[in-house]
């Protein structure tokens, strides 16, 4: 099936007051925030904005091609949107700068950001998502019980910041995909008004959603009629928390949590090609942890996540790919780490863990369970 890279070859030659700019520029921009513009693109130190020719050649100026066809992680293949823009006349005017990138383990702390000059005259600000550190996966649990996180506060900033410096008169669309969706709506909400009235369209990603506190706030309510969520037909990340947009449901080559790869949506000319309705896989799923989160009070839900988080650092996983890996050797790890935590912080994690098991069904609960009367032996 055709996806955002057979599009760039397909689009390559239609400029964009031919065809105007649509969804799936904006899945391919999003997707953008996920290279290491590192010492590529400046970021505020520097207004000047850098043409797509300049980017792609100081990229692989620093990257072989070889590296990244070696790396595993997730949407590693973006830097090769590069190219295919760098060729093309659609993209020929397209520009970038006010790149940052900050990341602070004790802070929790994961936020990534550049700013798109598409080259029609509009701006697109795009937030990286979760990246392969467990940096970035635990503000994404973070947002089970806080109203707001370190990261989602830069990612305001940086919005008012970035677009201090760009004419009043250029549209403005802001996005990302996975948590960078998260952050481009709570951007746009939480904004200086003046800003706020300059957006034209915020596109969430398959990013989850927030508290009822935020949602419930005039600010969110003020943004949410332009507000696009896209989600794939197995919705996990995207179905997190509470959202109140409809979500456009996108179909997939892939299968199961793996349709959350934005390389993975399929695309038919101009658009996406749409499905009918979230898998029932997913929604059982969602409704489930619904319901383990409606049930926990923010407290127990922090704890239980500061707890989750402790193993992995004490078992020395320290990417999310590393689950994954070696599954025996982590699991064992992590059973190290549990036994080695104090008797009333473990008798804690598993009561939570059996809530969660109770709401997601008898396959997880027994798994759970299992996990318990091991820990009882130690």
């Amino acid at each position: 099936m055709a996806n955002i890279m057979d599009y760039l070859d397909w689009r390559a030659d239609v400029p964009f007051s031919v065809s105007p700019y649509n969804e799936v520029d904006n899945l391919i921009f999003s997707t953008m925030a996920y290279i290491d513009f590192d010492g590529v693109v400046p970021g505020f130190e520097r207004d000047r904005p850098l043409s797509i020719r300049e980017v792609n050649a100081r990229y692989w100026r620093k990257h072989s091609h070889a590296e990244i066809q070696d790396r595993k992680a997730f949407v590693s293949d973006a830097p090769f949107i590069l190219e295919k823009m760098t060729g093309s006349r659609r993209y020929r005017k397209l520009k970038m700068l006010h790149y940052i990138n900050s990341v602070n383990e004790d802070m929790s702390l994961q936020v990534s950001a550049i700013t798109i000059l598409p080259g029609d005259g509009s701006v697109y600000v795009a937030y990286r998502g979760t990246d392969d550190t467990l940096i970035g996966w635990k503000e994404d649990f973070l947002f089970a019980y806080k109203d707001m996180t370190v990261g989602q506060k830069e990612a305001v900033d940086y919005l008012d910041r970035t677009t201090d410096c760009l004419p009043d008169d250029m549209p403005l669309y802001v996005g990302g995909h996975s948590k960078g969706g998260n952050f481009a709506v709570f951007a746009a909400a939480f904004c200086r008004q003046a800003v706020r009235d300059r957006i034209k369209t915020v596109y969430s990603n398959d990013g989850p959603g927030f508290v009822q506190e935020v949602v419930k706030t005039d600010e969110y309510q003020s943004i949410e009629h332009k507000m696009i969520k896209y989600t794939p037909e197995f919705e996990l990340i995207g179905g997190l928390m509470v959202d109140d947009s409809e979500s456009v449901i996108v179909k997939s080559d892939s299968t199961g949590a793996y349709q959350h790869d934005p390389f993975s949506w399929q695309v038919l000319r101009d658009h996406f090609v749409l499905a009918d309705s979230h898998s029932t896989q997913s929604v059982v799923l969602n409704d489930a942890l619904g319901r383990w989160v409606s049930k926990e009070t923010p407290e127990k839900r922090e704890e239980f996540i500061n707890i989750l988080f402790g193993l992995f650092k004490e078992a020395g996983v320290t990417k999310a790919s590393e689950l994954g890996k070696n599954r025996i050797k982590t699991s064992i790890a992590m059973m190290n780490a549990l036994r080695k935590l104090p008797a009333d912080d473990r008798a804690t994690f598993l009561s939570i863990l059996k809530d969660l098991a109770r709401s997601s069904g008898s396959a997880l609960r027994d798994a759970i369970l299992d996990v318990e009367t091991k820990s009882n032996t130690w």
